[in-house]
């Protein structure tokens, strides 16, 4: 049997962190959550994650500032954004952390498993 693929959730609103945690486990992945970028640095020194799904909006550090220092720590580590922001531009930075607009998902997601898919297909990138 292979090892799980381990994600980790950041977003600060309760439902949707969960309810992602709940779709993705589902899929065999083993999931973590946290409810800010603070909160998600923790959890990478704790446990090893091959992807975070990010919020962009986040109390305290934004979801780019931890991409960004996250991607420091860890180089193989993977994003994609899951945001509400309708004004939320890809920057180059985020670019050069090996985001792309194929990597981001506005909020609401009526159907999940478009993320699903998404992060399977980024994840089997890394094989």
């Amino acid at each position: 049997m292979s090892e799980k693929y381990r994600i980790l959730v950041i977003d600060d609103e309760d439902a949707i962190r969960e309810s992602l945690r709940a779709y993705l486990e589902d899929y065999d992945y083993e999931v973590y959550a946290a409810g800010s970028a603070e909160e998600a640095m923790q959890c990478l020194q704790d446990h090893s994650i091959d992807l975070a799904v990010v919020d962009m909006r986040l109390p305290g550090e934004s979801g780019e500032a931890f991409i960004i220092n996250a991607r420091k720590k860890d180089n193989k580590l993977q994003f994609v954004i899951h945001t509400g922001s309708v004004e939320f531009q890809l920057t180059d930075t985020l670019q050069e952390s090996g985001v792309n607009s194929e990597h981001i998902y506005l909020k609401p997601l009526h159907d999940l498993s478009v993320l699903a898919v998404g992060i399977g297909a980024l994840l089997n990138e890394r094989k």
